[in-house]
């Protein structure tokens, strides 16, 4: 076999030599590229996530003023609240005086139509006759009043607005003070419904 000259020797194992830099260049640069891929995609979802939150964010900011502007509201609407309307009282119509004793005036300004009943305190006859005029302004639907003419005062009244008259007796009045019936005696309570109906207007 021919020896191979010293240049030739050494350019040969240069030639090796390259061809193997050569090799592991290709390999480490094909596994660095095959897993750059692997690095960089979790690096991609938190730069996506990032735009989704902040919405979320813009709201808790913006719900902050519109929770403190309805608070504002409430708590105006509970200072500035309106006062409860004060309850309405019943209105008792003024009438002029009657004549009559005080208690008439004030069973006319509640009833439009008064059945009065002059008795004797003690009297059987006149607890009768008081007990059927009471009933029949009940059914007549008008008040009701008994006045005992014993009572200087109320004798002193009926006798300066109707002279003499005699117990048991029996008036119906309007609200003007008018006396629309006047019966002596015993009046049973139909009769007495009948003249309260009569005289309500």
């Amino acid at each position: 076999m021919e020896k191979l000259s010293p240049q030739i020797r050494i350019f040969a194992i240069v030639a090796v030599l390259v061809a193997v830099g050569g090799g592991l260049f290709v390999f480490t640069s094909g596994r660095g590229s095959a897993a750059e891929p692997e690095l960089a995609a979790p690096l991609v979802t938190p730069a996506v996530a990032k735009p989704a939150k902040a919405p979320a964010v813009h709201k808790t900011v913006t719900a902050k003023p519109k929770a403190k502007a309805q608070a504002s509201k409430v708590q105006a609407s509970k200072t500035h609240a309106p006062a409860k309307p004060a309850p309405k009282k019943v209105v008792v119509p003024k009438i002029p005086p009657t004549g009559f004793p005080l208690a008439v005036d004030r069973a006319l300004a509640r009833h439009k139509v008064v059945v009065v009943s002059l008795v004797v305190p003690g009297s059987h006859v006149d607890e009768l006759a008081a007990g059927e005029a009471k009933a029949g302004a009940k059914l007549g639907g008008a008040g009701y009043l008994s006045l005992n003419v014993l009572n200087e005062r109320v004798a002193h009244a009926v006798l300066a607005k109707l002279g003499a008259v005699k117990e048991p007796s029996l008036l119906v009045l309007k609200r003007s003070g008018e006396v629309v019936l006047a019966l002596e005696g015993f009046v049973d309570r139909e009769t007495v419904a009948q003249a309260a109906a009569n005289a309500a207007p």
